[in-house]
């Protein structure tokens, strides 16, 4: 006789808490390549870097009045983006923590 024990419950558990593990260590890398690229002055600026995780997404963000300004620039002030390098430089990165992660314990 065979016995089939249904084990989907504590596989979808895990696959959750995989997920959250996984949403943290990327806001993690992407506020330490978001402290790199930011530039430095007095410090305030990067210290405003920092991610939240939410159900099933990441953001990077910087509540600094003036991030906009540095990212993207003004009529008198070239860009010097710090948020969308960090983003965007490290895909296959992320991608192989994602694949890394996600595997855990499965």
């Amino acid at each position: 006789m065979i016995k089939f024990t249904d084990n989907s419950d504590k596989f979808l558990n895990k696959l959750k808490l995989n997920n959250k593990d996984t949403l943290d260590a990327l806001g993690r890398f992407g506020k330490k390549k978001m402290d790199e690229f930011v530039a430095i002055d007095t410090g305030y600026l990067q210290s405003r870097n920092d991610y939240k995780v939410f159900d099933n997404t990441v953001e990077l963000f910087n509540d600094c009045k003036y991030a906009i300004h540095q990212e993207y620039g003004t009529y008198k002030m070239k860009a010097h983006p710090f948020m969308r390098p960090a983003a965007f430089n490290f895909q296959n990165e992320m991608l192989r923590m994602i694949a890394s992660n996600m595997s855990k314990g499965i």
